[in-house]
This record gives structure tokens, C-alpha cells and sequence, in this order.
């Protein structure tokens, strides 16, 4: 029985774990499209008052 219990607290920890590294990952690729985004708006921007 305490080898189901250390099962599933790994797999629990792990799972939480992975999915802290995976929300970092895509909060970071989030912010670095957000600023390509309004680079490439302020670059539209600039060619139309032209």
C-alpha cells in the first residue's frame, strides 16, 4: 500500500512541476510575441504617415 502512496505523490509533484515549467515557458513566449506584435504595429504605423 505506501508503494501506491509514493506513486502518485511523484506523479503528483511532478505533474505540478511540469506544468510550473510550462506556464513560465509560455508567459515568456507571450510577452515576447506581445512586443513583436507593437514593434511591428509601431512600424506600420510609421509607414503609413509617410
Amino acid at each position: 500500500m505506501n508503494m501506491w502512496k509514493t506513486l502518485w505523490t511523484i506523479l503528483f509533484f511532478g505533474s505540478i512541476t511540469l506544468f510550473a515549467g510550462m506556464a513560465v515557458w509560455v508567459t515568456i513566449g507571450g510577452f515576447r510575441d506581445i512586443k513583436t506584435l507593437f514593434q511591428r504595429l509601431s512600424e506600420d504605423q510609421s509607414v503609413d504617415e509617410e
